[in-house]
């Protein structure tokens, strides 16, 4: 996810909105260094596993909120099932 200033997003605003509908990008926009809101695509508002781990790598969580999202993560890893080999 792109940081932008207010500022800059509101000059941009057009070529911001078109780079999200378009090409899937996501904004953060910031004011004075503090986040404010976020712009993203509607229909995708999903996110690859780079995105995600960026996302939790700038996050600010409590120890004890780190330690629950580490263990649903590996009850989660537990529930799946191996891949087949479709040509095997």
């Amino acid at each position: 996810m792109k940081t932008l200033t207010v500022a800059e997003a509101a000059k941009k605003l057009t070529g911001c909105v078109r780079r999200v509908y378009c090409q899937h990008e996501s904004f953060e926009l910031v004011r004075n260094g503090v986040p404010h809101a976020r712009l993203v695509p509607v229909n995708g508002s999903d996110c690859n596993t780079h995105e995600l781990a960026d996302d939790l790598a700038e996050a600010r969580l409590l120890t004890e909120d780190r330690r629950a999202l580490g263990s649903a993560i590996r009850k989660g890893r537990k529930q799946l099932k191996p891949l087949k080999n479709p040509w095997a």
